[in-house]
């Protein structure tokens, strides 16, 4: 009887045992079960949440850009345009063109094509632009060099030292010899003339430009049909034919001074001969 109450009891503890451990273990299981529940509740908003900030970090360089790139559109709008060279050639006559690229973009408009364009005026030679960062324009003229005034066609054309033809400039005197004698014909203003007699007066007048006594505004030059030139001075000419001007002009200088000297009043002096001099005298 002992035995068997001994017996009994010893298997109740077993089985107390195994389910003790069964619950403990259930309750390990659910602890895991707690936590595995909490730990994907916490990631799947840290998840959409790094989605979103992704999103607006992927779309904040797109909107950087834009503002940035108006920003520097606005930066490098042309706002001014400085010109130089221009003696003759007016503010006024380039404001046409200028004012054009005023606004644009200084890396995206033609600067050859504006510089194309001011050529087209018959008083610039040459003409350079350039860009000069961040909103401004450099235009550098190289005018032509007026040079004599032709009287053709019943009217005065005033030419450079190429023979271009200039047109007026309005309130401007430049001093110059008048031409006479050559046709200028079939020529408009800003083209050059292929009349060899024109080069010669040209030639005639920068040899006269080197004299000191000789006053340019006052004098005129003729050319006959044989080129030959005649200087027309203040009561006086100077035939000097068609060749060797600065020779001729050089002893006509010495033969001025001893017919002063002299007290010889003279008008024409005839320089178109090797071996004599021919002097008219009043």
């Amino acid at each position: 009887m002992y035995f068997s109450q001994y017996k009994s009891k010893k298997s109740a503890g077993k089985k107390n045992s195994v389910r003790g451990q069964k619950s403990r273990k259930l309750k390990k299981g659910v602890v895991r079960f707690l936590i595995l529940a909490i730990i994907i509740i916490s990631i799947i908003p840290a998840v959409y949440l790094s989605d979103s900030v992704y999103i607006l970090a992927s779309k904040k360089p797109d909107r950087q850009k834009t503002i940035q790139t108006s920003y520097m559109g606005h930066r490098f709008s042309v706002q001014s345009v400085r010109v130089t060279g221009n003696n003759f050639v007016t503010t006024e006559e380039l404001n046409p063109y200028l004012q054009q690229v005023k606004g644009a973009n200084i890396f995206k408009f033609d600067i050859e094509d504006l510089a194309k364009k001011l050529r087209n005026n018959p008083w610039i030679k040459d003409v350079s632009v350039r860009r000069e960062p961040p909103s401004s324009i450099a235009v550098s003229i190289v005018e032509r060099t007026p040079a004599v005034y032709v009287n053709s066609n019943g009217g005065s054309h005033l030419t450079d030292e190429e023979g271009i033809l200039l047109g007026e400039k309005e309130g401007i005197s430049f001093g110059l010899p008048v031409v006479y004698g050559i046709s200028l014909e079939g020529a408009g203003t800003g083209e050059r003339s292929d009349s060899e007699a024109l080069r010669s007066a040209i030639r005639v007048k920068n040899e006269l430009s080197l004299l000191p006594w000789i006053e340019l505004s006052q004098t005129g030059i003729e050319i006959d049909e044989r080129s030959n030139i005649t200087l027309h001075l203040r009561g006086y000419k100077i035939r000097l034919g068609h060749d060797r001007y600065r020779e001729k002009l050089l002893r006509f200088n010495e033969i001025a001074k001893d017919l002063k000297d002299k007290g010889i009043p003279y008008k024409e002096v005839d320089l178109r001969f090797d071996n004599q001099v021919v002097v008219q005298t009043l």
